[in-house]
């Protein structure tokens, strides 16, 4: 009986130093779970006459300004809310324009700011007023805040004006952030600081997603983080209002939630609705994914240099091309470029793919043990089978789009080399051991996927059965041995690239296992995804799952895209009475359009020009790496293949006239 109470004094003591740790948690969790529930009536915005109105005030009195900067520079923008004492030449250009009307905006708070690219260093929060003696005097004090050199018609040419309409009560909570950050919602609530002589420091809820974190020792970029967002808005506080660091930590802190809108394009435009920074996107029909296949096209094509490098990894929240390189994901960005080109016929795409693939192609080596193979490695890193595999890929793509633009020889030398790679039981290696380099033993999950779909390619382009032979050998290792365990399976990973080969092999060599495999990792993929419209924010739906700090990635929407669309393809053969993968296919593609970059999107990057197609790592983290818009692009393709019937189809077999033959065709390795 006493060893009995023990045990539960012992657990009473472990439930209450939990509580202790984590009670505030849950609890600030539960509140902002049921505000979220409240408020799920509308998500993004509804269209506000107030908001237009506001904007349309805000470019006439900004077109008052401008005239009056070029005239006379040194009048005050304040100056253009009294009667006029300057020279009648100025008083004459403000008379010729229209008053702006006030506007009764009612007992509503609205926060005004601008945005204007360039105009400050990256990451500077953009100019931002509250609305208190009517929308003139709040443009006049954003216009002061602008550098002199800004305050032009060229200027308010290329500015955007961002509204904030707060609603709902504030919800107070501690210094720390709110329990580790948990208590807000990252990109729906803003952050308020009172302070009883510095007077009130907003920093709205969208400002947790375009603001980012920047570790400078390690040279680290990355999101804000939830945890970060109260000592963020301390931070701009002290730099950008000159509070002091005493008046910031003790200043009073409240949460607070605002409907936000956004001018539609640089220089004006209707009310765009915003939330979390974003607009929303419309449904993945056909002529929205061929528009926007164009626009991650024209994305690469501008990212890819006369001598076919691309760019790697460009920071689009600070404009920085920071620079690394990976020759796999430069095969597997070449591909998708042949793929766009397919679609639109675009001969400067062509032109940047062809590049690209020269690019490839001279850092390939010919293997000195076996003349006429070839593998490819980066700056004498290690020779993956992924990069062969997508390089050839890339090669087959191109061929495809311009008939005989590719050497066969080089195609069979490459395709040799996977042979080689190959064990007797169908699986691969992973890495080519070249230069008496020390074997690596680590296996990749994907790179056999990616050797194994490079084949099949070959197959479509040649006709010939022994490329189909080796990669049906090296799918079956796959499907039936590997993580298989005394006849159970143990773990099925989510790989996207086999999917696809399975996908595509199952046209030529049906094969229930393998169909039934490639089912399988279309489960797991969703399963990794936010798929439930009724227990998932709608700009979230079809996003990655994640942790408490960070927003869904967007990135991996690109590569499970790829795969979802091919496991909607097999389904319309072997389950023609299910749409379900289609149906995950759909919401996953939605998400991937609200993550590319548009000019809607953009206001607030510093070079959004540059950023236009581009598809960033998360909602609230802009990296665009090439093999993010890569794998977005190939998505988005593989979707159309399915809802458009004139659309190229991803898995192209030439008819027999067309094939491209290899100069050993139909012999086996030697």
């Amino acid at each position: 009986m006493k060893r009995g109470w023990g045990v539960f004094v012992v657990l009473v003591v472990l439930a209450s130093l939990l509580w202790g740790e984590y009670g505030n948690q849950l609890r600030a969790m539960a509140e902002r779970g049921d505000l979220n529930a409240e408020d799920s009536r509308h998500f993004f915005p509804p269209q506000d006459p107030t908001a237009d109105a506001i904007f349309s005030a805000a470019r006439a009195h900004l077109a008052r300004l401008t005239v009056v900067a070029e005239e006379a520079p040194g009048l005050p923008a304040q100056g253009l809310q009294e009667p006029s004492s300057e020279p009648q030449s100025v008083a004459a250009i403000v008379d010729a324009r229209a008053a702006v009307e006030p506007l009764e905006l009612g007992d509503r708070s609205w926060l005004l700011s601008l945005y204007l690219p360039g105009a400050f260093p990256a990451q500077t929060p953009p100019p931002l007023v509250k609305i208190e003696t009517g929308v003139a005097a709040a443009v006049d004090r954003l216009w002061e805040q602008l550098p002199a050199s800004r305050r032009t018609a060229e200027g308010a040419a290329r500015l955007r004006f961002k509204l904030d309409l707060l609603r709902g009560p504030e919800r107070p909570f501690p210094f720390d952030g709110g329990f580790r950050g948990v208590a807000l919602d990252k990109g729906l609530d803003g952050i308020v600081l009172r302070h009883p002589k510095r007077g009130v420091a907003y920093f709205p809820p969208s400002w947790g997603v375009e603001q980012e974190s920047f570790q400078k020792k390690r040279r680290k970029y990355n999101s804000l983080p939830r945890r970060g967002i109260h000592g963020r808005a301390r931070r701009l506080a002290r730099e950008h209002l000159g509070w002091t660091k005493a008046e910031t930590r003790s200043a009073a802190f409240a949460a607070f939630r605002s409907w936000s809108w956004v001018e539609a394009s640089w220089g004006g435009g209707p009310a765009l609705p915003l939330a979390r920074a974003n607009t929303d996107a419309p449904e993945p029909v056909a002529e929205v994914l061929r528009k926007r296949i164009d626009l991650a096209a024209d994305y690469l094509k501008r990212e890819t240099a006369s001598d076919g490098r691309l760019t790697y990894d460009y920071k689009a929240s600070w404009d920085r091309d920071v620079g690394g390189y990976n020759i796999l994901r430069h095969a597997g960005t070449g591909y998708s470029m042949f793929q766009a080109y397919r679609l639109s016929g675009d001969e400067e795409l062509y032109q940047a793919a062809s590049r690209a693939a020269d690019f490839f192609q001279r850092q390939m080596r010919e293997d000195d043990d076996h003349p006429g193979e070839y593998f490819v490695v980066w700056k004498r890193r290690r020779a993956k089978l992924g990069g062969i595999g997508l390089g050839l890929c890339m090669l087959v793509e191109q061929a495809k789009a311009r008939p005989g633009s590719v050497s066969p020889r080089r195609l069979e030398g490459m395709a040799r080399h996977i042979e080689r790679m190959q064990n007797p039981d169908g699986s691969f290696e992973s890495f080519f051991n070249y230069d008496d380099r020390r074997p690596s033993i680590r296996k990749s999950i994907y790179y056999s996927g990616e050797a194994i779909l490079g084949l099949v390619r070959l197959h479509q382009l040649t006709g010939d059965p022994h490329w189909l032979k080796i990669a049906v050998k090296g799918a079956d290792y796959l499907v039936n041995k590997r993580w298989v365990s005394l006849g159970l399976r143990i773990y099925i990973p989510p790989d996207a690239w086999l999917l696809q080969a399975l996908e595509e092999m199952d046209r030529v060599a049906p094969d229930e296992r393998r169909s039934e495999y490639a089912f399988a990792i279309g489960e797991v993929i969703a399963g990794m995804k936010l798929m439930d419209p009724e227990r998932t924010p709608p700009d979230l739906l079809g996003g990655g799952l994640s942790g408490l700090q960070r927003l869904p990635h967007a990135a991996t929407a690109g590569s499970f895209g790829e795969a979802l669309t091919a496991a909607a393809r097999l389904e319309a053969r072997r389950r023609p009475d299910q749409d379900r993968f289609l149906t995950f296919a759909l919401r996953n593609a939605r998400f991937q359009l609200r993550n590319q970059y548009m000019e809607e999107n953009s206001y607030y990057l510093p070079n959004p020009e540059r950023s236009l197609g581009g598809f960033r790592m998360s909602p609230d983290y802009g990296e665009v790496r090439n093999d993010h818009v890569q794998h977005n692009l190939s998505g988005l393709f593989g979707l159309l293949d399915i809802l458009d019937p004139e659309a190229p189809d991803i898995g192209l077999q030439l008819p027999e006239g067309q094939r491209v033959a290899l100069p050993s065709a139909g012999r086996s390795q030697p």
